[in-house]
């Protein structure tokens, strides 16, 4: 497809670039972003194509510190180097970071890259302050203020000092044969079945537990609340309902990428998708209802705060996470066959490179 980039008094910017926003199906902004950025270009891919290929339709996983804070936010995120790889693969996009320092990112040094990027038609996923990821498609004062499709703003475009920025941004560069669909289906199921069973992956000053293991500590620390401080109990209860917002997004994503994709395999491997499809698509529906009934992992979409997080609540969260929790076994057990079923090598234990 064409991609037109347009200039206007002294302003930059690619026509066409999709906005991005909470509440639409989009809850993982690397995807999310990713998916905006390709949009325009000749190799566009979509969510869920990019959510079930990385695996991240299928992952669960919950941060541990050993020192320092407790909780983290980038348990749910996408922006980590296997799930980059894996699309990378998938997509046959060349995916390159560019990356800041931790704390003062200094993400202005990268601008004459950004704007090479933009001027060639090719949009840029980038952290903003929040650390959510973006995409710019524009800029002006010859980069030093970018344009970009915000989350928070919907159609309002977001003009951000490249001095802002975020610690990451990712350029779309050289383009080679991408795997067959077939392909990057066994690896995103396999993938799966990895994470399920992966266990602790050190990270930082703590660790993420995977799959099974994160559902446990994810509920486990929830039955933690009355022993923690105020300010341990204020970002567990935002950490906690920002990673089930993105694990109900992530299954429905899920769902949808298996069923799309079940003529890939055939004979017992097909219904086995199928099965796994379904449960996904349950576990989905489950994980939705305290969007309506607003009686679980309270956020800012429920209208109540913190004070509100009762022991009762935080019960009915634990309650949830074991029916999610059990759901997913089951559907892993059926990727699993379908795995067999093709002649693929199921992943055996946690541990090793995926």
């Amino acid at each position: 497809m064409a991609v037109t980039v347009k200039r206007e008094d002294g302003k930059v910017w690619i026509e066409g670039v999709p906005t991005l926003g909470w509440g639409k199906g989009r809850e993982c902004t690397c995807c999310g972003a990713l998916e905006a950025a390709t949009a325009v270009t000749a190799r566009p891919f979509g969510y869920d194509d990019l959510m079930g290929w990385s695996a991240l339709a299928f992952r669960v996983r919950w941060y541990q510190g050993d020192t320092g804070q407790r909780w983290c936010p980038s348990s749910p995120v996408g922006e980590f180097p296997e799930e980059f790889a894996a699309l990378q693969k998938a997509t046959g996009w060349e995916l390159r970071g560019l990356m800041g320092a931790e704390g003062t990112p200094h993400m202005e040094r990268h601008a004459p890259e950004i704007v090479a990027s933009i001027n060639a038609g090719l949009p840029v996923p980038a952290c903003e302050p929040r650390l959510n990821m973006d995409v710019v498609y524009g800029y002006e004062d010859g980069g030093n203020t970018l344009l970009m499709h915000d989350y928070f703003r919907g159609d309002e475009p977001l003009r951000l000092p490249a001095s802002d920025l975020g610690f990451m941004a990712i350029l779309l560069g050289k383009q080679s044969a991408p795997l067959s669909q077939r392909d990057a289906l066994v690896a995103g199921l396999r993938a799966a079945v990895f994470n399920w069973r992966r266990g602790k992956v050190a990270w930082s000053r703590g660790g993420y537990w995977y799959g099974d293991a994160g559902y446990a500590h994810w509920s486990e620390d929830l039955g933690k609340v009355g022993n923690l401080t105020e300010e341990e109990r204020a970002l567990l209860f935002f950490v906690s309902h920002w990673n089930y917002c993105s694990l109900e997004d992530a299954r429905r994503a899920a769902a949808r990428f298996l069923k799309a994709r079940v003529p890939l395999l055939g004979g017992k491997a097909r219904a086995a998708l199928e099965r796994a499809a379904a449960l996904y698509r349950k576990e989905g529906e489950l994980l939705a209802r305290p969007f309506g009934a607003k009686d679980a992992f309270l956020g800012q979409w429920s209208g109540k705060t913190i004070t509100e997080w009762a022991a009762a609540v935080r019960k009915h969260e634990q309650e949830i996470l074991s029916r999610a929790r059990a759901l997913e076994g089951q559907a892993v057990s059926q990727i699993e066959a379908a795995l067999e079923a093709e002649g693929v090598e199921v992943p055996a234990t946690a541990g090793g490179d995926r």
